[in-house]
């Protein structure tokens, strides 16, 4: 009988450590976010969730506080993702962040489509450049 209480205690302080070190965790995640984005002076938008960002991705409209495109966000859409998936996909962002993203793709849509174009024509370039295999 002594093994079994053993056991659950033994059980109990893993668990225990576990909860500290998630809370841990998600300290140093909160620090890492706000090092990010007070280190880089954002360019607000007139969407409250969407930023430009000197250095992160050619000053492309980002979710503010991540590197997350809106370009990203409209092309998971296109692809059939809802803005329920893409959240719980990349569980930092919130639905507001999503559909502020699909706003901003919404007012500025030329903006979008040709960051989506350019991002299509890297892709190509860079499938090109990879060795064909043998035929077989």
């Amino acid at each position: 009988m002594g093994t079994v209480s053993t056991k659950v205690l033994d059980a109990q302080k893993i668990y225990g450590e576990l909860d500290a070190l998630k809370e841990e965790l998600q300290g140093l995640k909160q620090m890492v976010r706000q090092a990010v984005t007070t280190s880089r002076p954002d360019l607000r938008t007139e969407h409250p969730h969407i930023v430009r960002l000197e250095g992160i991705r050619g000053g492309e409209p980002v979710i503010k506080g991540t590197s997350i495109s809106v370009r990203t966000i409209v092309e998971r859409t296109r692809l059939g993702d809802k803005p329920e998936q893409i959240v719980e996909d990349y569980p930092y962002l919130t639905l507001a962040q999503v559909y502020d993203a699909l706003s901003y793709y919404y007012e500025h849509p030329q903006e979008i489509e040709q960051y989506i174009a350019e991002n299509e024509a890297a892709l190509c370039r860079a499938l090109r450049s990879l060795p064909s295999s043998p035929s077989t």
